[in-house]
This record gives C-alpha cells, structure tokens and sequence, in this order.
C-alpha cells in the first residue's frame, strides 16, 4: 500500500510530460491563438513576454484596429543565427515577411527556402482567430 501511494504520483507526472512533448512532435500541431507560445531564443528564456521590442508588437497587435499588427510571429535559426519573422503589414504597404535579429532590427534573409520552411511549431504569436465564415 505504502508503494501505491508513490507509484500513483509518478505515474501522473511521467503521463503529463509525455502530453506535453507529444503536442510538438504532431505533424498536425497548429499554434494557439492570441497566445503567446513559449519559445527561447536568442539567449533569453520566453522571448514572447521576455524581449521588449518584440512583446510590443504582440501587445500592440491585442487592441490593433488599423490591421497593421495583424498576423504571425515566428522565431527561426538559420546558420547559427536567431531571427523573428512576422508576417504583419506593419504600415509597409504589403511586404511578405519581416524579418529582424534578437535586437529588434530589420534584416534580409535572402533566402526563400527560409521563409517556406516556417511551420506552426516556429509561432509565438498569431494576432487574430478565424471564426467560421471569415477571411484572413
């Protein structure tokens, strides 16, 4: 009985550590909305809440009416290098992507093969939830 006791615990703590592992090695695993995802990179722990700049897009994006913050944010390495990519107009007037270093800086990634390699398990933010019957 005294083993029951400790078996039952452990039992529940490895079950809902495999839950949790499982959720990213789904090949049908698609981002929460208007949550931020908990990712670390560019040597900080939840860039969504912990990088400045970065938390300002997705808090600006929550009350934006303009749809200038409306869209994704994904957190890519590519040679070695961390960078943030959204898909956000930001009042560029139609850009695809923009994609800037940890510091918050615009950079170019001359490289398609990037950008057609984000996949939902690279979000940390979608701004905006379809509801049946709308347009993104």
């Amino acid at each position: 009985m005294k083993y029951i006791k400790l078996i039952i615990p452990f039992l529940f703590l490895i079950s809902g550590s495999c839950i949790e592992n499982n959720q990213y090695n789904d090949d049908d695993y698609s981002a929460p909305c208007r949550v931020i995802v908990k990712i670390d990179a560019c040597g900080i722990t939840d860039i969504g809440n912990n990088l400045p700049w970065l938390n300002y897009l997705i808090v600006t994006s929550l009350s934006d009416q303009t749809g200038n913050y409306r869209g994704k944010i994904w957190c890519k390495k590519y040679n070695g290098q961390d960078y943030i990519v959204t898909d956000m107009p930001l009042s560029s007037g139609g850009l695809s992507y923009h994609t800037f270093t940890c510091d918050g800086e615009p950079t170019i990634v001359d490289d398609t093969d990037f950008y057609n390699s984000l996949t939902p398990k690279d979000i940390v933010w979608i701004s905006f939830c379809l509801t049946p019957g709308t347009e993104i």
